[in-house]
């Protein structure tokens, strides 16, 4: 009888024991579950924090599906331009600004749309030019100094529309000369270089287009020859460019500092204001004489545009066109570092001169 009584203790026992121990595997399992769970909740708020971060930097998120920004969309070139409080124009970076007689205007900001990519290695700068470098000799064999001439100028180039110019000059067989400045040089190298070749002369418009008047003379100075040693690094040659002061502004900082002849305009066709190819061509056949600088800025497809009526329509009126160089050497003039010229004497002030001497 205590036999039986105590093998059915032991009975009982065990299947008490087998109970629990199944009770405590479920609850283990079910505190696994329950970390599991715990920790992708975890995750799935370090995710909205995270989504939240990306909105703050600019910077897309990682979510599956989603398609990644690399940053790498090209920025478009448009010709829209807003006129800011002044009256002038406000384009696109670089905003260097460009210039008429007395003010400056608008930047200096090809706003045509490219035709073509545009270079943006340059070469090494080549040695900066010293007082030993002068304007490079010109040919003045086909021009009359006795017979009306004129000299064609564009400023705040190189640009997209540079070689539209070039062009329209290279069909007449006449030259220009180009002022440039430093963001353009280092951003066209390779139309520096079709300007040269092309025969026309290769000015110097300053590094930033800054009115030298304001400036020291060490900043001056380092307007110029620094713009003039980005020329020479886009031509692969030593010159010494004649140069454009920005706004036409000098005082007797400038004139003492600029080793250089300076160069200003007398025919100044407002082309940066009006955008018109035709009322720049009005303007040319309105104001150009014998002897007379004309301003235009090599920026503006309106301006190649006017280029093509207004060459034709000044060699139909007898003008010789040329360089600035080219005018005034013809017209034997010698030209002075530090001295500023608007013009050159017409042919019958030449032919006294050369009856006076």
């Amino acid at each position: 009888m205590s036999n039986k009584i105590l093998n059915t203790l032991l009975y009982v026992t065990a299947v008490i024991a087998i109970a629990v121990i199944v009770v405590f595997f479920i609850k283990l399992s079910n505190v696994e579950s329950d970390g599991k769970d715990g920790k992708a909740g975890t995750d799935l708020v370090d995710a909205e924090k995270l989504e939240g971060l990306s909105a703050l930097t600019g910077k897309q998120g990682t979510t599956p599906g989603l398609k990644q920004d690399d940053g790498k969309d090209t920025p478009s070139v448009t010709d829209t331009d807003v006129p800011d409080a002044t009256g002038y124009d406000v384009s696109p970076a670089p905003t260097t600004p460009t210039d008429t007689e007395d003010n400056p205007s608008g930047p200096v900001t090809p706003t045509d749309t490219p035709t073509e990519a545009p270079t943006t290695s340059t070469p090494e700068p080549t040695k900066e030019p010293d007082d030993k470098d002068s304007i490079v000799t010109v040919d003045v064999s086909r021009i009359d100094p006795t017979k009306p001439i004129v000299a064609l100028s564009f400023d705040d180039g190189p640009s997209v529309n540079t070689a539209s110019i070039i062009e329209t000059l290279n069909e007449y067989g006449v030259h220009a000369t180009f002022f440039m400045v430093g963001d353009n040089v280092k951003m066209y190298p390779e139309r520096v270089k079709m300007v040269y070749d092309a025969g026309c002369e290769v000015g110097n418009h300053t590094v930033n287009h800054k009115d030298l008047k304001k400036l020291s003379k060490e900043e001056i100075k380092k307007e110029i020859e620094d713009n003039q040693a980005n020329i020479n690094a886009a031509l692969g040659v030593t010159i010494s460019s004649p140069v454009r002061p920005p706004y036409g502004n000098v005082n007797d900082n400038v004139r003492e500092v600029c080793k250089h002849p300076m160069f200003n305009w007398s025919v100044d066709t407002l082309d940066w204001k009006t955008r018109n190819a035709d009322a720049v061509f009005e303007e040319v056949k309105k104001s150009a004489k014998d002897g007379s600088i004309i301003l235009m800025h090599d920026l503006y497809a309106s301006t190649a545009e006017a280029v093509k009526k207004v060459v034709p329509w000044l060699i139909e009126q007898g003008y010789q066109i040329c360089s600035i160089g080219e005018m005034f050497a013809a017209r034997d003039v010698t030209l002075e570092n530090g001295h500023l010229y608007n013009s050159v004497m017409n042919a019958q002030k030449y032919l006294e001169s050369l009856n006076t001497n």
